[in-house]
């Protein structure tokens, strides 16, 4: 299945998926490109379109009007699926979003996909087989997205500075239509135009903060996009931003005329809005970094009204939709309160609080159903998480199981041996060696989440994925520690994660500041893996606490301390 495209001028136009022979999606490629790059050396304008004249009948079904849907994805960071390491990770992932957008095109024809914020590069430096993977990581992510067919790409020159030559090879080749105001690639388009099967003529522009006009001339720019699209009969003007959440809203406050803003480089946001949001007559759209949650917004414009009635209950097939996603969230949230991990913990008032929201929506649905719908520009918007349980589109899960099988096989014949121990410093000798002296530490050893590391890699399928086993190993990459070609009596995290390599202290047991482990971890040292992408709610103190237990930190009952 490969999405069919139209152009006009330099304008994109989408329609629904259509099945297509290997010939003639070389063909669709090609013509594609040919036109991209016909594109970057002259601009073409489109022919004014003319306003439709659909009658509009009071239906309490939205898709039966002229209208868009907007699919935003933003922050993506070309993260196949998200690590997981939390709860709060454990959505999303590119093949369930192409999964949900085969089904949602199914009942609804007139679905634009668009993009803002760092699509390609994350900022986790990478050298040697981790930056060989991250190239075949980004081929896997653009032939992925092909499959997810997007509408536009807010080009973002954070991706082209962090992602370098890889990721402006992938911009190069790109089948999507990238837009910014500067250019800074020779494919990119100030705007894009697209019309709807239903009838809606959509103008997408994108936005970049690395561009070298200051804010007056910026929004002078967009202004002048906005009226030259409105011009050719846009009806829905809509603005990919990376100028983050502050930035966005005062260019909505500077610039009429702008219906809706999808917001990216918003890298720390873990959790989508539950509720539409609002600048003036804007409405602010940004979802969850690593495609862990995306947002859906239908328009259905009418004339010039740009004062947007929100009617969300009123999306087509919404019951249905809430109560399998009500299921997966009860499901989850047993999950959460069945393994009391401080991020657990901490994710667990918002879960509580989002299976009471679609709840409410659901009700809200139910007594909708059938009514009339108000008159004037409507917008339904729903954020969409999709849990690991949901189905997987099966085109791109193979694209995604290939290439964790290319990875393992490359990264473990690049792993070599361990590096050797310099003289005179310490190698890592495993756990059951610190246990043989620390046995009051043995209960909680045995208790500890950190030992439950490596059947997370083992679920999950990762096990030789660089971009993972780190912090799921114990001295991976450390001189006498582990490597993906040497895990023996490495997996999981265990003591010398924390403390340090312990061959010195073994041979020399003893305590303070001679003892050559590290007594007491500090919140540096937790923070190498604990990150703000893959441990979005950590926090030392609380975690801490918790790590403080008899026999660890703590003296045993009964026991004289020291």
């Amino acid at each position: 299945m490969v999405g069919t495209v139209h152009w006009v001028g330099n304008h994109l136009l989408a329609s629904r998926q259509t099945a297509a022979s290997p010939r003639v999606r070389r063909l669709a490629a090609a013509a594609l490109l040919l036109v991209a790059a016909c594109c970057s050396k002259q601009k073409v304008e489109a022919p004014p379109m003319a306003e439709p004249t659909v009658e509009i009948a009071p239906t309490g079904d939205l898709y039966h009007r002229p209208h868009v849907t907007i699919v935003a994805v933003t922050d993506w960071q070309s993260v196949l699926k998200p690590c997981g390491c939390t709860v709060d990770l454990q959505k999303g992932g590119i093949e369930r979003i192409a999964q949900y957008l085969d089904e949602l095109r199914k009942k609804d024809d007139s679905v634009l996909v668009v993009h803002a914020g760092s699509l390609l590069a994350d900022p986790e430096a990478t050298n040697g087989a981790r930056a060989a993977q991250r190239a075949s990581r980004l081929d896997a992510f653009a032939e992925s997205l092909d499959r997810v067919q997007i509408a536009a790409v807010a080009l973002s020159t954070y991706d082209m500075e962090i992602g370098g030559q890889v990721v402006n090879a992938v911009y190069d080749n790109a089948k999507w239509p990238l837009l910014a105001l500067q250019g800074g690639s020779r494919k990119a388009m100030r705007s894009a135009l697209a019309r709807t099967k239903s009838g809606v003529a959509v103008g997408l522009i994108g936005v970049d903060p690395k561009a070298p006009e200051d804010d007056t001339m910026r929004q002078q720019a967009v202004q002048d996009e906005v009226v030259r699209l409105r011009s050719q009969g846009v009806r829905v003007v809509v603005v990919l931003s990376n100028l983050g959440l502050r930035g966005s809203r005062k260019l909505a406050r500077s610039v009429p005329g702008i219906d809706v803003l999808v917001v990216g480089q918003l890298d720390e946001k873990i959790e989508p809005e539950l509720d539409l949001e609002r600048e003036g007559d804007t409405l602010v759209v940004h979802a969850a970094r690593h495609g862990a949650w995306i947002s859906a917004l239908t328009l259905a414009p009418s004339g010039q009204d740009h004062a947007w009635k929100e009617v969300s209950e009123a999306v087509p097939g919404v019951i249905g939709d809430l109560e399998e996603r009500i299921a997966a969230m009860d499901k989850s949230l047993a999950d959460i309160k069945g393994r009391s991990t401080a991020a657990n913990q901490k994710a667990l008032p918002f879960f509580e609080a989002r299976l009471a929201d679609m709840k409410l929506r659901l009700d809200a649905a139910r007594r909708a159903q059938g009514k009339p719908l108000p008159p004037g520009a409507l917008a339904a918007f729903r954020p969409i998480g999709l849990p690991w349980s949901m189905p997987v589109d099966p085109v791109v899960a193979k694209i995604v199981a290939e290439y964790d099988a290319k990875v393992a096989e490359a990264n473990v014949k690049a792993a070599g041996d361990v590096l050797p121990v310099p003289p005179g410093q310490a190698g890592y000798v495993g756990q059951q060696a610190c246990l043989e002296c620390h046995d009051d530490a043995a209960a909680f050893a045995k208790a500890d989440l950190h030992q439950l590391a490596w059947k997370g890699l083992e679920k999950a399928g990762k096990t030789k994925d660089l971009d993972c086993v780190s912090c799921h190993a114990t001295g991976f990459g450390q001189p006498g520690g582990s490597n993906l070609a040497h895990l023996d009596g490495r997996t999981d995290v265990q003591c010398e994660s924390c403390h340090g390599p312990g061959s010195l202290h073994v041979k020399a047991p003893t305590r303070g500041a001679n003892s050559h482990i590290i007594a007491q971890p500090d919140a540096t040292l937790c923070a190498t893996c604990h990150t703000a992408v893959h441990s979005p709610r950590f926090d030392f103190t609380d975690y801490r606490k918790r790590l403080l237990v008899p026999g660890h930190g703590l003296p045993l009952k009964g026991a004289q301390a020291p």
